[in-house]
């Protein structure tokens, strides 16, 4: 799937935690949702840990805002909701967009499209991710 497919699922998946609960923990929401009920089941606490710090770090290129984010041993995020309070000019901070971009990238590399997917519509059911549908059926 193409980057720029990848970020509009990542804004949509954000825009639907945004909604949901507080704007400002979108993108820890959506990391630990990840982490919790799809890939440690795949990965293990280590694999997703080496997974979500290879996605804040290619971030990090991206969104020089994230310098002060890091992956905690347990594979959560520490810093993120403070960086992204003060760098927030939109409703939707680049960093978080770029992070959960990068880790989907990462995901559809190493698991694969299909299963990248279906794991993201089985974690997010309601949310509304029509660029995965769109690009399905043009397949």
């Amino acid at each position: 799937m193409q980057r720029d497919n990848l970020r509009v699922v990542a804004e949509r998946l954000l825009h639907y935690e945004a909604v949901v609960e507080n704007p400002e923990t979108a993108a820890f929401r959506v990391s630990e949702k990840l982490r919790h009920l799809v890939l440690s089941t795949l990965l293990g606490g280590a694999g997703f840990r080496a997974l979500l710090a290879r996605a804040l770090h290619l971030a990090k290129g991206r969104a020089p805002e994230l310098s002060a984010v890091e992956v905690k041993t347990d594979g959560s995020l520490a810093g993120l909701s403070k960086v992204l309070r003060h760098s927030r000019s939109t409703p939707m901070a680049n960093g978080e967009v770029m992070l959960i971009t990068e880790l989907l990238v990462l995901l559809d590399t190493y698991i694969g499209e299909a299963l990248m997917l279906r794991l993201v519509q089985d974690v997010w059911p309601k949310a509304t991710l029509g660029a995965l549908k769109e690009e399905e059926s043009d397949e």
